[in-house]
């Protein structure tokens, strides 16, 4: 009874803590087992409604190679690595290293959102760990998409260089995109390595204030200043950024030094020339993605896959209907300009 209990829980949820499972069964059984007995009721669970761990790596390539013939244009880039028995190669045998997929919806999407890309990444959990990279826009209306996915080992500068190879050949190869990213050393190296294709004038890297405000943080754990530097970023004007300036100077001048070896055109909007950034001052887009997939990221790798994919259809189906019945009345233009005219 309590086995069953727990399957119907992690079916619902697959992400569900342990320590929940304990507290809902204790709560209606008055029973409390032991962390590792459901720990592993739960995996049995996961593996039995998505498939197994490690046969779920041997699936990924059929899968993918399946979905690239029934959704032609499909973009992956599957890379493995050779298997060894301790010091010995194994013939004939290959394991997983990084994958990089996106969808040819998301492609033509992307061609009417602004130039605008967030780039973030979050760890995957269960049985194997990892990194699950993004890459996400937004449309006029505020509507998010997903462009862009990699599962890789770590935000490595081998990660992030493969993932925005990818995402820049495949995916976003227009002139002058805004990519806006944390301060992540190997991203900077990434984009560095990367050269031409990731530079002015074909390519703008900025940075995400809130991770810039966690940065300082760390180093002066000043709350107040804090706030007089997030002001300082979300200035839109010369003259309100010089005025938190000098706040920010008269109170801190060791903050003030700090601030200042990070390049104003990277961080604070009022040096937004040409307003590449339309506004976007965070990576927030790119969380709210993360959330929305956290369900699936304590999942076998191809279950992980999948859900990416039957998610953006459901999405393009549902925003599709909603197009239609817009420009059956007439509304061919988007909603947030035509109120802001």
């Amino acid at each position: 009874m309590i086995c069953r209990q727990i399957q119907a829980l992690v079916q619902q949820q697959p992400s569900i803590n342990v320590s929940v499972l304990i507290a809902e069964i204790k709560n209606r059984y008055g029973y409390t087992p032991t962390y590792r007995k459901v720990w592993t009721t739960k995996q049995k669970e996961v593996e039995a409604t998505f498939g197994n761990w490690e046969e779920s790596y041997n699936e990924l390539p059929r899968w993918l190679s399946a979905l690239q013939q029934f959704v032609p244009a499909t973009i992956v880039d599957l890379e493995t690595q050779p298997a060894y028995d301790g010091p010995y190669l194994v013939r004939d045998a290959q394991i997983f290293h990084r994958v990089f997929w996106s969808f040819p919806a998301c492609v033509e999407a992307f061609k009417y959102c602004k130039p605008v890309v967030q780039i973030d990444g979050t760890h995957i959990y269960g049985k194997y760990k990892g990194t699950l990279l993004l890459a996400i826009a937004q449309d006029g209306n505020k509507n998010i998409l997903p462009i862009g996915f990699a599962i890789v080992e770590g935000e490595t500068l081998g990660a992030w260089t493969f993932f925005l190879r990818n995402l820049r050949s495949s995916v976003t190869p227009q002139q002058g995109i805004c990519f806006i990213s944390n301060c992540h050393e190997s991203i900077k190296s990434a984009f560095r390595s990367l050269g031409r294709e990731m530079s002015a004038p074909y390519a703008y890297r900025v940075y995400c204030i809130r991770h810039i405000s966690a940065n300082f943080m760390r180093r002066f754990r000043n709350k107040e200043m804090l706030r007089i530097i997030v002001n300082i970023g979300y200035s839109k004007t010369i003259q309100d950024f010089n005025y938190w300036y000098g706040l920010l100077w008269d109170n801190d001048e060791e903050a003030t030094r700090w601030l200042d070896n990070i390049p104003r055109e990277k961080w604070a909007q009022a040096f937004d020339k040409k307003g590449r950034r339309y506004g976007h001052m965070t990576t927030n887009l790119a969380e709210c993605v993360n959330s929305v997939l956290k369900g699936t990221r304590n999942l076998p790798i191809t279950a992980m896959v999948k859900s990416t994919y039957f998610r953006l259809a459901e999405l393009f189906v549902r925003k599709g209907v909603q197009v239609q019945a817009q420009i059956a009345s007439f509304l061919i233009f988007s909603e947030s300009l035509m109120k802001a005219i």
